[in-house]
């Protein structure tokens, strides 16, 4: 780091240095895990024996007023692991430890006598103790109670300190070294003359390998203590702690030998080894429940087992005990396979029966370094081999593959066969996905080594809507990256997805165009999956959204009459666009005939444009008799049926007061609608009573006749129609609808002769 450096923040820190006339020497940062207001806090040592803290949530600086505690100021600090002490290095070359809330100092420790110059790094090893390093003076290390360690590093060029939870690595540019404070239990049991019940059960064990008599009265005092577990457990804890192996294996014979004492009763004989008898009453069966000291012990031997593997110089992967708790053995797994040592992660998830997504992960991982090592053999071969390690079976793949259970090995084969596309293999990744069961994993694997449609197919059989449009659009990405032209490249897309892939992935491709403002790409889709009606549709609803002219509506129509001629079955579609088209010519010839929009508004129906021409017609006299004639016309060239066009022209006449019109329609033949209709539209417009009188007389059914009469109010002419038929239903409906007493009189006396 230079030796002077700007770290630009939003916190208010210059300011607050400004107006106190300070400067800034060191920093550091505690995590938001350690602090009280659970934000993490910014500490900054000034130039006046004092540092400040700055809380990044609320942006207050708080000054700590530390100079009655700090003789000069701090050019570097670093936080403990835990975040409960903070490690400061002075100008005056003054080690001081101190809380981190700086209420209570633990430590101050004078480096003036081995170098005037603030050291290059200073960190932390485990909790309790402090390392710094200096150029071409080496590595000193203190500890709580400022007992100090030097380690000279001569002819080393680069030195690198890195703090872990219980030690410090060293990392030069030959070697890797790890410092650690000996472990309290390890320095208890150790001691010269210890008297501690785990040194004692220690020194009754190596009597006892010793061939000594006395080993036997050594182990009874401790047992008669009532110790003898707690020395069993700290021989364990003392064993795990140890890197030495004969210092481990010296330990766990202890510990081995107390326990066949714990398992002696009052009398002198010996329990079942391992724990208590549980005997089950149901079948009279005798189990043994492992006690905890047992468990404890076990696991103890499993843990020192593994990392002593792991600290082999050929592995490389150096951990203490501590370390391996807070990594876990899953995350060790993890660690070994980055680190390219899959068959130790293998052998290490066996052994510990790891959950088996965990053992499965391990066996994909070397199975990926065989196939990746495997350079000159076939890919059946290569495949086999992969096979046999996936599911550990040593025989032939058929064998294998019999014994292979879906739910065990399930994403193992997709893993494998993904890497095997990444190493050039593809033909081993396709025989492997033959025994993938989990689409989950098999669609992603098919998809990098760039089996579409089979990708396509896993996940229609799996009816997995996701999968199926994520895969159509991976490769429709894939043609996008593989033909430089656009257009070719959606071509070969399209033309791929509706020869090859599935009826859903076409379906999940269409509902996806659809919804882009483009039409092109739906419309070429349907064209090509040879749906014409789909695609001639499609056209036709762009030409009818209402955001083009008349002009461009033809031209659109025109088009989409084009495709629906490709088809057969869209004769039908094709006719009624092609007089679609044909009104729309016909609609802009009448209003620039006529100069007058609502003449025949644009996109009307076949009727609605009859109706309004004809409504035009009756205020505009003078092209009156033109406009009817163009109404017939339109009429005629579109087949609007007879009895339509006739009612048309009632509605549109009677709406518009045109009722010469409408008399000289009636006169002028027969009605193929009937006089009802006029006789309605008449009792409508408040027609003269002779007007009506003159439709409903043509009206040839009496019961029509009475329904008209009783709508314009002619009870009399409505009660003379019901006498003639014989009706006393409505001879009585006239009585009770008519407010006329003399005609409510008369249809009483009519009711008396009728009865």
């Amino acid at each position: 780091m230079p030796p002077f450096c700007g770290l630009v923040t939003f916190l208010p820190t210059a300011t607050f240095a400004s107006a106190n006339f300070l400067s800034y020497a060191a920093i550091a940062v505690l995590s938001r895990t350690k602090t009280a207001s659970r934000h993490p806090e910014v500490f900054l040592s000034t130039n006046d024996n004092s540092v400040v803290v700055v809380n990044v949530a609320t942006t207050e600086i708080k000054d700590l007023d530390c100079r009655a505690r700090i003789s000069s100021p701090i050019v570097e600090m670093t936080f403990a692991p835990n975040g409960r002490f903070l490690a400061c290095f002075a100008e005056s070359s003054m080690l001081t430890v101190i809380s981190s809330t700086f209420e209570t100092k633990v430590l101050d420790f004078d480096t003036s006598e081995g170098s005037s110059q603030p050291p290059l790094e200073i960190r932390w090893c485990g909790e309790d103790s402090v390392v710094l390093q200096w150029k071409k003076l080496g590595i000193l290390m203190v500890g709580p109670y400022g007992d100090w360690l030097r380690f000279p590093y001569e002819n080393q060029g680069n030195l690198y300190l890195i703090p872990e939870i219980d030690c410090c690595r060293v990392i030069s540019d030959t070697s890797v070294e790890m410092l650690q404070r000996v472990p309290p239990a390890t320095a208890l049991l150790l001691r010269i003359g210890s008297i501690e019940p785990a040194a004692m059960l220690l020194d009754a064990s190596d009597a006892f390998d010793s061939g000594s008599i006395s080993s036997d009265e050594a182990a009874h005092a401790i047992t008669k203590t009532g110790m003898l577990s707690e020395a069993i457990e700290g021989c364990a804890d003392a064993a795990a702690k140890e890197f030495d192996i004969p210092t481990q294996k010296r330990l766990l014979r202890a510990a081995s030998y107390g326990m066949h004492f714990m398992f002696k009763n009052s009398k002198g004989s010996r329990n079942v080894m391992g724990g208590s008898i549980y005997k089950d009453s149901e079948d009279e069966s005798v189990l043994t429940m492992p006690s905890l000291v047992t468990l404890k012990f076990v696991e103890t031997a499993k843990k020192l087992r593994i990392l002593n593997a792991l600290r082999n110089p050929r592995i490389g992967v150096v951990l203490t005990s501590a370390q391996y708790d807070a990594i876990t053995p899953v995350g060790v797994i993890a660690r070994l396979i980055a680190v390219k040592l899959p068959a130790l992660a293998t052998s290490i998830s066996k052994y510990l029966h790891l959950p088996k997504s965990v053992q499965l992960y391990a066996r994909a991982s070397k199975a990926t370094a065989f196939i990746t090592s495997a350079k000159n053999r076939s890919d059946a071969d290569i495949a086999e081999g992969a096979i046999r390690i996936i599911t550990e079976e040593k025989g032939m793949v058929k064998e294998a593959s019999k014994y292979t259970s879906s739910i065990i090995n399930r994403g193992g084969y997709a893993t494998v066969a993904m890497a095997s596309a990444e190493a050039g293999r593809p033909g081993v990744a396709s025989l492997l996905l033959l025994l993938e069961t989990s689409v989950a994993d098999k669609v992603p694997a098919l998809l990098s080594i760039g089996s579409y449609v089979d990708a396509v197919a896993v996940a229609t059989s799996a009816r997995d809507g996701d999968f199926i449009f994520n895969t159509t659009m991976e490769y429709r990405r894939h043609c996008m990256m593989q033909i430089q032209d656009p257009v070719k490249g959606n071509q070969a897309f399209i033309t791929t997805v509706v020869t090859k892939f599935s009826q859903e992935s076409y379906n999940a491709l269409r509902r996806y165009t659809g919804t882009m403002s483009d039409v092109k790409n739906e419309i070429n889709l349907q064209i090509r999956r040879q749906k014409f009606v789909d695609a001639g549709i499609t056209i036709a609803r762009r030409a009818l959204d209402g955001k083009t002219g008349s002009r461009g509506k033809q031209a659109i129509l025109s088009e989409a009459s084009k495709v629906f001629g490709m088809g057969k079955d869209s004769s039908f579609h094709k006719s009624c666009t092609d007089e679609y088209i044909e009104l729309l010519k016909d609609q802009e010839i009448i209003r620039t005939k006529y100069s007058a929009s609502e003449a025949a508004p644009e996109s009307s129906s076949v009727v609605e444009t009859i109706y309004s021409i004809l409504c035009y017609a009756g205020g505009n006299e003078r092209d009156k008799h033109r406009l009817l004639n163009d109404a017939d016309k339109v009429g005629k060239k579109f087949r609007v049926p007879e009895k339509m066009l006739w009612h048309t022209k009632v509605k549109a006449f009677s709406g518009t007061n045109q009722w010469e019109t409408l008399q000289l329609l009636a006169n002028n033949r027969k009605s193929p609608i009937g006089y009802k209709p006029f006789a309605k539209a008449a009792i409508k417009g408040h027609q003269p009573i002779g007007d009506i009188l003159r439709y409903i007389e043509r009206v040839t059914l009496p019961e029509e006749r009475f329904s008209l009469y009783g709508e314009g109010g002619m009870w009399k002419r409505a009660l003379d129609e019901a006498v003639k038929m014989k009706d006393v239903r409505r001879i009585i409906d006239v009585k009770g609808r008519c407010n006329d007493p003399e005609i409510q009189l008369g249809a009483d006396q009519i009711l008396g002769r009728l009865a």
